[in-house]
């Protein structure tokens, strides 16, 4: 097989009109798709020389069906789930969910049928010995079809995302290349704190892509994490110069992606008001186009 999906629905569409919205996902007939349910033994009836083949099965919950399906090398240059996601919600007037990259079990993409895509997390819930209860606890945009699912920036799925970060790689390469720094010694320290900034700083260069929003929780430990860098640059030793000049290149993308407040947003998140005017001058700028809900 050439390709493999993952889909869940929030509706429980007829077999037929799978195949079609299948067929259409996946740029073949409908009669390329073969489509039968787990739970009724159709093993016998199927054709297992379709170059699709999906096998779906009953689940409880915020969801109606599970899909997973295979296509063959028949399917020339078969599209990637989240091309095919929103193909299939709007064929099916249905919200479709498939796995995101991360490794979190519950870190899903959800795409309505009007086009709407946002970060989902679905967890297993209890209740159905029969069919598995799955339930989107909370999504990052609202959803017509998920209106019992949480409004949030999904935290644990940010910690996992994938940031290229070249100048803290760059400092551990030059500063530990065999990787045998001490784990609480000070290049470690340096080098852990650098790629937590550079995460961030990559990240409002980016527009906050992909999902475009980030936790205002997590954006405060990532201006405390610059704090802890302030103190090695200032610290006497031979960190002292690499530090600062891998924070040079940082601090001037974080200065582009930021603007000056005197510290306004950063006082309300912390609850500290003007406390923050004595904090570093990162303290006193926001991001220009805000990835949370202010």
């Amino acid at each position: 097989m050439t390709a493999s999906y993952t889909f869940l629905t929030v509706h429980r569409p007829a077999p037929h009109l799978m195949a079609a919205a299948l067929a259409g996902a996946l740029g073949l007939p409908a009669a390329g798709v073969d489509v039968a349910d787990e739970d009724t033994g159709q093993a016998d009836d199927r054709n297992w020389d379709a170059p699709v083949l999906c096998t779906y099965r009953a689940v409880a919950g915020d969801l109606a069906l599970a899909w997973d399906v295979s296509a063959s090398d028949a399917v020339a240059a078969p599209p990637g789930e989240a091309e095919a996601a929103p193909r299939l919600a709007d064929a099916l007037a249905t919200t479709v969910l498939y796995p995101a990259r991360e490794k979190a079990p519950s870190a899903y993409w959800a795409v309505g049928p009007d086009g709407t895509l946002t970060r989902a997390r679905l967890l297993e819930g209890e209740g159905d010995e029969e069919r598995p209860v799955l339930v989107v606890d909370a999504v990052e945009a609202p959803m017509d079809q998920l209106p019992s699912a949480r409004v949030e920036v999904l935290a644990e799925i940010l910690r996992e995302q994938q940031v290229e970060t070249p100048v803290a790689d760059a400092y551990a390469a030059a500063r530990d290349p065999h990787g045998r720094a001490p784990a609480v010694g000070t290049v470690n320290r340096a080098r852990e704190a650098l790629l937590l900034w550079e995460r961030l700083v990559r990240r409002i260069d980016a527009g906050w892509s992909p999902g475009g929003r980030y936790s205002a929780e997590l954006y405060v430990e990532d201006l405390r994490t610059r704090d802890r860098l302030a103190e090695l640059a200032e610290a006497a030793g031979p960190e002292r110069g690499p530090v600062r000049q891998a924070l040079e290149e940082l601090d001037e993308l974080f200065r582009h992606g930021t603007e000056d407040d005197s510290g306004a947003l950063l006082g309300r998140l912390t609850r500290s008001g003007s406390a923050v005017a004595d904090r570093g001058w990162w303290w006193h700028r926001r991001p220009v186009e805000l990835p949370w809900d202010d």
